[in-house]
């Protein structure tokens, strides 16, 4: 049995000073990985990105804004890689930032998909003011609650327009449009148990912490449900 508190584990990186620390065993596995799992899970955003960039070449479609959500797919997992390797504020910053920087040009794309170029450029100057006016007050006040109800904001955003432009471009009872709601419940009953796992590692945290002490290494890794949470393909 591994005894995850019989020493004091030495920190490559020095104290934590990100506002957000979650339930795993500080430098449990490395003295220069704060958080082991939580930070290889965000590997998985990585290779997203890279799946996805090369559909794209694959298909002779790669231009910028095609391949954009995806280079900020593999910059969202990067920063989260970075806060959950060192815990520290500034990586923490980054790692807010690049959540906001990936998913406003999505929001940008469903919104104007079928918009004048005048109408898509003004809706840009909108979404950047309110971008850059949300950066400076989460920099500013350092607090988590406005970052996470924007996110989620954005990203429930591009889920209605989103089914919009399927409903709009898709004849009904059609094969395409079958297979994209598959794909679309699919893609809800994931994102809904990594969400549940998520609260759970939250809300039980302390009891978690106890059973992976209790059988120890490799099955406590089953037990680090943020990391599931992060690995699954949520937006």
């Amino acid at each position: 049995m591994n005894d995850f508190h019989a020493v004091e584990p030495l920190r490559f990186w020095g104290p934590p000073t990100s506002k957000a620390n979650f339930c795993e065993m500080d430098y449990a596995i490395s003295r220069y990985i704060a958080e082991f799992i939580n930070s290889l899970s965000n590997i998985v955003y990585v290779i997203y990105g890279i799946y996805g960039l090369r559909k794209l070449k694959l298909r002779d479609n790669g231009d910028l804004l095609r391949a954009l959500p995806y280079w900020g797919l593999m910059a969202v997992g990067l920063c989260s890689f970075a806060v959950h390797v060192s815990l520290k504020y500034n990586t923490q910053m980054m790692d807010d930032l690049s959540m906001h920087f990936a998913t406003t040009p999505v929001l940008h794309r469903v919104l104007t998909a079928n918009s004048t170029r005048r109408n898509s450029i003004t809706t840009a100057i909108l979404l950047g003011s309110i971008l850059f006016s949300l950066i400076a007050y989460h920099m500013l006040a350092d607090e988590l609650v406005l970052h996470s109800v924007s996110f989620v904001a954005a990203i429930t955003l591009i889920g209605v327009y989103s089914m919009r432009l399927v409903n709009t471009r898709t004849l009904p009872g059609s094969a395409v449009r079958r297979e994209i709601w598959g794909m679309v419940r699919f893609g809800a009953a994931i994102f809904d148990l990594g969400y549940w796992l998520w609260l759970l590692d939250q809300w039980a945290c302390a009891l978690l912490k106890d059973i992976r002490e209790g059988i120890g290494l490799p099955w406590a890794f089953l037990l680090e449900l943020h990391g599931w949470y992060v690995s699954d393909p949520h937006p």
